[in-house]
């Protein structure tokens, strides 16, 4: 820590310096984007990434993934169009809400199980790892 805080010009210790030097170490770790990469996976058209946590009820996702898949009217009457391509995505606790909206998407029938991926990732800061569910449902 006493290098790393060395070489970002942070002070090894107390909390402005231990907030400096993650931050360096961040920028140091995650991979960079060029700026093609970045563009294409913020405006891949028809395609959503829905993140679920335990903090909301589960019906508000399974809300959410029904009108993503069908299309709504918002308040000033802009009408957005249903997307082609839905990933949901939840960690821990929050994997039971994930597979509840896919499910019920499913069966309601508006949408398909294109894929289901589970992995184990490392957390950050700590040494243990995390259940993780990534379910990738297709517009009908």
């Amino acid at each position: 820590r006493q290098m790393l805080a060395q070489v970002s010009g942070a002070a090894p210790c107390g909390k402005r310096g231990r907030r400096q030097s993650r931050f360096f170490w961040a920028s140091i770790c995650l991979p960079r984007m060029t700026a093609e990469e970045t563009a294409a996976t913020e405006t891949t058209p028809g395609v959503v990434d829905m993140k679920v946590t335990t903090k909301k009820p589960p019906t508000f996702y399974i809300r959410s993934a029904k009108s993503f898949l069908t299309g709504v009217e918002t308040s000033t009457g802009e009408k957005k169009e249903p997307i082609c391509v839905l990933n949901i995505s939840g960690l821990g606790e929050a994997i039971n809400v994930a597979v509840a909206a896919a499910t019920e998407v499913v069966r309601e029938g508006l949408g398909t199980l294109d894929k289901v991926e589970t992995s184990y990732p490392e957390m950050a800061g700590t040494n243990r790892g995390c259940p993780r569910i990534c379910i990738t449902v297709l517009h009908k």
